[in-house]
């Protein structure tokens, strides 16, 4: 006997005994100890294969739906009750649908309670009174279900489509699994939004289910752009996949979504049962399925945006309270669009999806989500130097999967060999961009996006919310970009990923960013170009021009530092070099800390908080508040009483550093040095910490020490921190036994900052790989020569 599953409290022989009492009233001329109870067997419902599991499926309506076998021939359906619960229509109709189905089809079905048993015939649905008394009765009824093999199927599914059937939870999970796959693409596929097992669980999906368990009918999962909002979908259908509970159905909201919500159940529908179904026969299937006493659909809309109206106004409709509480919706979208949802137009009052819905913030990856980030990647061979935990930047999860796919199918890693990537963002994601984006039209389309995220970036009627927020994410005004792309053209973007929307906050629609390292990667190209334009003009300070000039266009950049940076080795190539008056002019941009005065005003974006508004007092004491409300955040003078200025340059020098610069003397037309450690040697020197801010710094900070004149010290515990650090560990890796001398130099100097620095980039050295020469080298070196100068340059001077 062949049971795949029973229920609870059921045992094994308790199912045999039971299900052989019926056939033997059923079929009395059945030898029993030959069949096999099947619990677990497949229809073809339209293109889709449906799975039912029999003790699953059924067991809250208190009956078992069993396949009877006997010699691989199928000889009935077999639907079992509790003891004592009454014989309905319904165990019938359920019955019969199944055997319906089948191909080929069992010829009877029989009902039973266990005091009472009832036959039924598959072909005509009639009642067999006496049930089959002989072999040869049975044998005429199988004759009669092959001969009429499609009889009665369209009804047949309808029937098991219905409310009372769960069968409609494996053609939604069916269709939601198709959907998934369209959206998967291998690591190098930046238009997909997923990757194959690379998954890092949110919070925010934990937090939806549980919204899901109450009684608001609307989700919305919102967040920046390219937060991770599509992958807390993906996990409630995934986590969802085996419940009998609840059914979750993902669409694209540009797909035939963008019609309305019902034209998408009815599509699937249609494919599920193989004849056309209208929009509005789903809608009152909707309908029935949210009033019935049975499992829960939950509708998943990826990618709600501005365009989509005729998604709101029908789900303003299907989540009104008449609708019932067993259909509900999750919508995935960027924040400005919940805002509008909840807020209207005016943003003055609640709209209805206020009152029917609750708002759950997908952020950049905490603690506990990067931490389960970095095991998954640990899984495909990929782990970080130490101080990725201190990278804003990779608190976001799509530039961890485009970090990883640089490695993960190298052909290093068919060896066994793990790649051991940077702490944080470096010049390395240009590589791998654009080693796969070669003549490749998503390309075409990002250089045109770079080259309108230039032009409006640079205008002065920008609002404050757009500039402060197109520092976090790529983003162009309309306007802006109708000056570089026509509607085709944009339509376009949209298609391949590259461009979606959101608004500001005057309810005006902006076009973002949505592959920002390929983005990014352009506009080094692009930067590039215009800096050779600029350093061709005839003026005698045209270089030291085009270095200010970079250094205000990167400022406004998301990863405006690795990009200047990228733009400068670009420039390098194309024209043989840099000359020494554009170096100097950014390494004449020292970083600077600066007082807040009283009377300073400013303006803040914080993406998970949006604008906040901030006054310095008379007393020094520093108000933040969000606008609108009454009350703020005070600062005592001591913890904001400065802010940091002109980090830009050396933060470019920082990341350009980390390769070889040669020094070309024209006059000769030959390579006579190298720069780079020239640079490393000044940069490193820096007594302010030469990062990018994060963003939160309560997620992403640092720790440091105070060293000699106030310099800021980065505590060695956090790893590497800082792009120039990471540099003088390149730099060192690279040239190791012919930096003796060069080291030698930095510690007859004495600065502390730069002795640091070195410390920290020697020690994660000689921790890479111990058992190589390089890292013995690395511990010799600060042994014996980095560590003392550095303790000496800590201690106190005496007179």
């Amino acid at each position: 006997m062949t049971i795949a599953q029973t229920t609870v409290g059921k045992t094994e022989t308790d199912l045999e005994v039971n299900a052989n009492a019926a056939l033997k009233v059923a079929l009395p001329w059945l030898d029993v100890t030959a069949i096999q109870h099947q619990l677990t067997f497949s229809f073809k419902l339209g293109h889709k294969e449906v799975e039912i599991n029999g003790t699953k499926a059924s067991s809250r309506r208190g009956r078992l739906d069993v396949l009877i076998k006997s010699g691989g021939k199928r000889l009935a359906i077999l639907e079992l009750k509790k003891p004592g619960q009454p014989l309905d229509s319904d165990d019938v109709d359920q019955g019969l649908s199944y055997a319906r189905v089948l191909h080929p089809r069992p010829p009877i079905v029989i009902v039973s309670n266990g005091t009472e048993t009832r036959t039924y015939a598959t072909e005509t649905g009639d009642l067999l009174k006496d049930g089959l008394p002989n072999e040869q009765a049975f044998a005429a009824l199988m004759d009669a279900a092959m001969a009429n093999a499609h009889a009665g199927l369209q009804d047949a599914i309808g029937t098991l489509m219905g409310p009372s059937s769960d069968v409609w939870m494996a053609a939604i999970r069916a269709a939601t699994k198709q959907t998934l796959d369209e959206l998967t693409g291998d690591w190098g596929d930046f238009r997909m939004p997923f990757t194959p097992n690379f998954h890092i669980s949110r919070k925010a999906s934990a937090k939806a289910m549980a919204a899901l368990r109450g009684t608001r009918r609307v989700i919305a999962i919102e967040g920046a752009p390219l937060i991770g909002k599509s992958h807390v979908l993906r996990e409630l259908a995934i986590d969802t996949s085996g419940s009998d509970k609840i059914a979750v159905l993902l669409v694209e909201a540009s797909g035939t979504a963008a019609i309305g919500i019902a034209d998408e159940v009815a599509q699937l529908l249609s494919g599920a049962v193989g004849w056309r179904i209208s929009a509005d026969e789903a809608r009152r299937w909707l309908e029935r399925l949210a009033t019935c006493d049975g499992p829960q659909l939950v509708i998943a809309i990826d990618g709600l945006g501005l365009e989509h109206d005729g998604i709101r106004r029908e789900l303003e409709a299907l989540s009104a309270q008449s609708m019932g509480p067993k259909v509900k919706f999750v919508v995935e979208a960027d924040t400005s669009v919940v805002d509008r949802l909840w807020k209207g137009e005016t943003r003055r009052k609640d709209t209805v999806f206020a009152r029917r819905g609750e708002r759950i913030l997908v952020d950049r990856l905490d603690d506990d989500e990067f931490g389960q980030a970095l095991k998954v990647l640990q899984g495909h061979g990929v782990t970080f130097m130490h101080g990725a935990d201190r990278a804003d930047e990779y608190r976001q999860p799509w530039l961890l999967q485009s970090m990883a796919a640089g490695v993960v199918e190298a052909p290093e890693r068919a060896k066994g060999m793990t790649a051991i990537l940077p702490p944080l963002l470096s010049v390395d994601i240009f590589r791998y961009i654009r080693t796969h984006f070669v003549q490749d039209e998503l390309a075409e389309q990002a250089a045109t996006f770079a080259r309108a995220v230039l032009d409006d970036y640079d205008r002065d009627d920008r609002p404050h919310d757009v500039i402060l927020r197109s520092m976090h994410s790529f983003m162009v005004r309309k306007a802006a970009m109708r000056d570089h792309a026509d509607t085709d053209e944009l339509a376009a973007m949209v298609r391949s990923g590259l461009a979606g929307s959101t608004l500001d906050a005057a309810n005006r629609s902006v076009i973002t960013g949505r592959i920002p390292e390929l983005i990014a990667s352009e506009l080094a190209r692009q930067i590039a170009e215009q800096l050779a334009k600029l350093m061709e003009d005839e003026e005698a300070d045209a270089d030291a021009n085009a270095a200010n000039w970079l250094v205000a266009t990167i400022a406004r950049l998301p990863f405006g530092d690795v990009i200047g940076a990228q733009a400068l080795v670009d420039l390098i190539a194309w024209r043989n070099g840099i000359s020494v008056a554009f170096l100097n002019t950014l390494l004449q941009r020292t970083p600077k800390i600066r007082p807040l005065k009283p009377g300073t005003r400013a303006i803040v974006w914080m993406p998970s908080v949006g604008q906040l508004n901030m006054v310095t007092r008379a007393d020094g004491v520093t108000v933040i508040k969000k606008p609108g409300w009454s009350e703020g955040v005070e600062l005592p003078a001591d913890e904001a009483a400065v802010t940091y200025a002109d980090l830009d340059a050396w933060l470019i020098l920082s990341h350009l550093a980390s390769i070889r610069i040669g020094a070309l003397a024209i006059d000769e037309d030959r390579i006579v040095g190298v720069i780079d450690p020239a640079i490393l040697a000044l940069v490193g020197t820096s007594p302010i910490l030469l990062r990018r801010l994060p963003e939160d710094p309560e997620r992403s900070g640092y720790h440091t020490h105070d060293g000699p004149g106030g310099a800021q010290l980065a505590c060695r515990k956090d790893g590497i921190i800082e792009p120039v650090t990471f540099s003088l560990l390149r730099f060192l890796e690279r040239e190791q036994d012919n930096a003796d001398e060069w080291l030698q130099e930095a510690c007859d100097d004495g600065s502390a900052p730069l002795l640091n620095r070195l410390s920290q980039a020697l020690s994660i050295l000689a921790e890479l790989n111990p058992r190589a020469s390089q890292a013995r080298w690395a511990k010799a070196q600060l042994d014996a020569l980095v560590n003392p100068a550095l303790r000496e340059a800590l201690s106190p001077t005496t007179d």
